[in-house]
């Protein structure tokens, strides 16, 4: 793991995992928003979004 350290390839990783848990957030936000102005198909739509970034 040693030569990962401060390579691009550790760069390009980090960027990537925060990017997906950023999108992750930002679905599971508008689920929220959608479902308290009962858009609730629209919210099934959000969080199944973010599920999928989960994985």
């Amino acid at each position: 793991m040693d030569d990962l350290h401060c390579s691009e390839t550790e760069k390009n990783l980090l960027k990537s995992f925060a990017g997906e848990s950023q999108a992750r957030n930002r679905y599971t936000f508008f689920a929220n928003v959608a479902k308290a102005e009962g858009y609730h198909q629209i919210a099934g739509i959000f969080v199944d979004s973010a599920r999928n970034e989960k994985e």
